[in-house]
C-alpha cells in the first residue's frame, strides 16, 4: 500500500478501514522510533573513526604551520645570502678600486705625515728640533668607502713624535690619504716633561 496516498485519504476523511489501520500503524512505529532515539541509554557517541579524523586534522594543521614557518625561515636565509653576495660584490669592487687608487708608497706617506706634523707644531707655536716617524710597516691602514665606488681609497694613520726646543714631546697621529696625499691631525698630545 502507498503511504502517501493512504495519508492523503486519511486527512481528507475518505480513507478505507484498511488505509486507516495502515496509517495509524505507521504513526505508532514513528512514535516508538522517536522515543527510542530520545532514550539516554542509546545516546549517539561519535565513532572512533571520527575522533581519529579530528586528530589527523589537528596534526595536519600543525604540520602546515611548521611548513610555513620553515618556508619563512628559508626565505629569510636566502635573502640574507643574496644580500651578502651583492654587498660582498659592492665592497669587493670598492676595495679593488681603492687598491688601484693608491698613488703614494708608505715611505712617501710617512714623510708627508712628518712634514705635516712639523708644520702643525709650528702653527701651535713650537720650534721643532727633532722628529721620529714610526716605520711604514707599522702604519695602520683604513679603507674609505665612497658612494662612487671608483673614488674609494685607503688612508694610513702615521704616528709622529716631535721634540721642541724646550724639551716638550709632541705626539701626533696623522691620517694621510694614499691617493691624494692630503693629511689631517687625528690626535695630538703634549708631554711637557719630554722623554728625549
Amino acid at each position: 500500500m502507498n503511504y502517501e496516498e493512504a495519508i492523503r485519504h486519511y486527512r481528507e476523511g475518505t480513507a478505507t478501514e484498511e488505509e486507516k489501520a495502515f496509517v495509524q500503524d505507521e504513526i505508532a512505529k514513528a512514535k516508538a522510533l522517536s522515543t527510542l532515539l530520545d532514550d539516554e541509554a542509546l545516546a549517539v557517541k561519535p565513532a572512533p573513526i571520527k575522533q581519529a579524523e579530528a586528530k589527523e586534522v589537528k596534526d595536519a594543521k600543525q604540520h602546515i604551520v611548521w611548513k610555513r614557518v620553515l618556508a619563512g625561515l628559508i626565505a629569510v636565509v636566502v635573502l640574507l645570502v643574496v644580500l651578502g653576495a651583492v654587498l660582498g660584490g659592492v665592497f669587493g669592487s670598492a676595495a679593488s678600486y681603492a687598491r688601484d687608487n693608491i698613488a703614494l708608497h708608505k715611505t712617501e706617506m710617512a714623510a708627508i705625515a712628518e712634514e705635516f706634523a712639523i708644520l702643525d707644531a709650528e702653527k701651535r707655536g713650537y720650534t721643532v728640533v727633532n722628529a721620529f716617524t714610526e716605520p711604514p710597516r707599522e702604519m695602520e691602514e683604513k679603507f674609505n668607502f665612497e658612494t662612487d665606488l671608483k673614488s674609494s681609497y685607503y688612508s694610513y694613520e702615521v704616528e709622529v713624535t716631535l721634540w721642541s726646543d724646550k724639551g716638550h714631546e709632541l705626539d701626533y697621529e696623522i691620517v694621510v690619504n694614499s691617493h691624494t696625499g692630503s693629511s689631517y691631525v687625528k690626535e695630538f698630545e703634549v708631554d711637557y716633561e719630554g722623554r728625549r
